[in-house]
């Protein structure tokens, strides 16, 4: 799947649950798209080391019986912030089909890394609202410092390899921004 395919998921996404807020609540979203979000605390202690072999994070699966995806995650991450990336990761798998393939393979884990910094920290917000360091970053998203410095790093590449250091955003992501700015808007005026 290209990034800009990627990018188009993640826009309808952005209109489809008329995302309005930076730091938006990702299990909330994951519940709304209609998966089972189901933390590891809803497990007896005993269980809790196989769901943590399993990942440390979290991980998601379709289930048969209820013809449903569940993502399982760690609700007591080593890092707080943490959640941040793991839901909208297992959202990436879930929406990428990589949850009905037999084997999870690097480029599906890439694919999804890379789907979750742009469903929950998209690059177009971060750079038109002026989000500049990773302290920004932080206290707006309420992810971690290496999730933050990620994103920035990703940033500065994509400045690097375009035209006069001005990035250029392809049509998917303009139209994430302009339904992210409607609903955004739409909300404020309720207020």
């Amino acid at each position: 799947m290209t990034f800009e395919e990627i990018d188009g998921i993640i826009a309808d996404i952005y209109a489809d649950h008329q995302i309005s807020q930076m730091g938006f609540d990702p299990i909330r979203l994951a519940k709304d798209m209609g998966y089972l979000v189901i933390p590891y605390s809803d497990f007896p202690p005993e269980k809790q080391p196989l769901l943590q072999k399993e990942s440390a994070d979290g991980f998601s699966v379709y289930n048969p019986r209820s013809q449903r995806c569940e993502i399982f995650y760690n609700d007591q991450p080593s890092q707080p912030g943490r959640i941040f990336f793991t839901i909208p990761h297992e959202i990436g798998h879930i929406e990428l089909g990589h949850i009905f393939e037999k084997e999870n393979t690097e480029q599906m884990e890439f694919d999804a890394d890379r789907f979750a910094r742009k469903l929950y920290v998209p690059h177009i917000i971060v750079i038109r609202r002026n989000l500049t360091t990773c302290s920004m970053l932080m206290s707006t998203f309420f992810i971690t410092y290496s999730y933050a410095s990620v994103i920035l790093r990703t940033i500065e590449r994509r400045k690097k390899n375009s035209k006069n250091g001005e990035i250029i955003f392809n049509s998917n992501e303009l139209r994430l921004y302009k339904t992210f700015c409607y609903y955004e808007e739409l909300c404020s005026d309720k207020k």
